[in-house]
């Protein structure tokens, strides 16, 4: 009788692990933990090494692309400008007064070509300078709200730091999946996510990425998410969660 029912037990025990394997399975996925980031960040810094003149925006700001952040000093760059549009101008005075002697041919080639080159190198000298008054003036890549200002008005830059700029419209989430969910899941799926305080909210979540490549070392892959937030309601930096049985094929 003993022998029988140890193997009774036996048998139940080995039906019973594939189940609870399979609940162990989803009890992972659905633990899966995750963190809220910026859709994109930059680090703004200068071009060019200088004195910063003027910086045009605080931290929590919202900005536009385009929107000018922080200016250099540029006097010198400036006058440099204006130097060289006065030669381009002058060069092309002198074409148009010699532009009559040309059109009767009483002038040689290397006479109309010496005018011709003056013209277009003052006028490349006119763009340089144009181009490198550009660099001394730094602009927004992309809509965002400046998340920190690192440097301050009348210090010397050299690859310094100025300010950082976030995107908060969509937020991005990383997720680390385990092996088992790898087919799961398909680049455009809906995901719900559980946001932690402040929010303490489910959202809903769109895959953007889905990583082709597994981690052997922990059995792992990453499954990027974009959650949209044009209202600003979620903010960056707080923890989440996959929820309960989210798009599980």
């Amino acid at each position: 009788m003993f022998h029988r029912t140890q193997y009774l037990l036996t048998t139940l025990a080995f039906i019973g692990l594939p189940s609870l394997g399979v609940a162990q399975e989803n009890n992972d996925i659905d633990a899966t933990s995750c963190l809220v980031d910026p859709g994109r960040s930059s680090t703004m810094s200068s071009e060019v090494p200088g004195m910063i003149d003027e910086i045009q925006v605080d931290s929590g700001d919202k900005v536009e692309k385009g929107d000018t952040l922080f200016t250099l000093k540029r006097d010198v760059e400036e006058a440099s400008l204006e130097l060289e549009n006065t030669r381009a101008e002058y060069a092309l005075r002198t074409l148009q007064r010699n532009q009559r002697l040309i059109e009767k041919g009483m002038l040689s080639d290397s006479e109309q070509d010496e005018i011709d080159t003056e013209l277009s190198l003052a006028r490349l000298q006119a763009n340089q300078a144009e181009a490198q008054l550009g660099e001394m003036v730094g602009d927004a890549p992309f809509d965002g709200v400046i998340a920190s200002v690192e440097s301050e008005e009348g210090e010397f830059i050299d690859n310094t730091a100025i300010l950082e700029l976030v995107q908060l419209d969509p937020l991005r989430i990383d997720l680390v999946m385990p092996l088992e969910a790898f087919d799961q899941y398909d680049i455009g799926d809906a995901l719900d996510i559980y946001l932690a305080a402040p929010v303490e909210e489910t959202v809903s979540t769109e895959i953007e990425r889905i990583d082709s490549v597994i981690d052997p070392s922990s059995g792992t892959f990453g499954i990027r998410l974009r959650l949209d937030n044009p209202d600003g309601m979620y903010p960056a930096g707080i923890n989440c969660r996959l929820a309960s049985n989210s798009g599980n094929k």
